[in-house]
């Protein structure tokens, strides 16, 4: 699926489905290729019924305001590009007021995909990979 973007865009904005226990919900996360990991933040998380109080474990969020420590929480499903990663593990953290979007999504939904981001034509493709020699024969 190709997800389009404005070619002047400063941010790359996604639709990005959240399934939790209770609902599920779709979001506009912006796309993170420097966050390793998908952040929701922890009020969406318990809107969408999960529990924050007893976490997976906790990461180290590290950005350009500063350091901050979050809790690591299963969700039952993430979907984006019409990608589903099902017992997907997210970072709970709450963005500061202001914050355009509403979660990150991070480099661990798209690994084992090919990303490919075209700012000449301002569109965003994630597909399966490609065999090596379908790699060589491109070039």
């Amino acid at each position: 699926m190709s997800v389009p973007f404005p070619l002047d865009a400063r941010k790359l904005i996604v639709p990005v489905t959240v399934v939790g226990p209770r609902r599920s919900h779709e979001f506009r996360f912006a796309l993170d290729t420097g966050s390793g990991i998908t952040v929701v933040p922890a009020t969406l998380l318990r809107q969408l019924g999960c529990d924050l109080s007893r976490p997976l474990g906790h990461t180290t969020l590290r950005g350009a305001t500063g350091v901050a420590r979050a809790p690591l929480v299963r969700v039952p499903a993430v979907t984006a590009f019409d990608r589903v990663r099902t017992d997907f593990v997210v970072a709970a953290h709450d963005f500061p007021l202001g914050t355009a979007t509403d979660g990150l999504l991070g480099l661990d939904f798209f690994r084992g995909f090919l990303l490919r981001i075209d700012f000449v034509r301002g569109r965003i493709d994630l597909g399966p990979p490609k065999r090596w020699w379908q790699v060589w024969r491109a070039a």
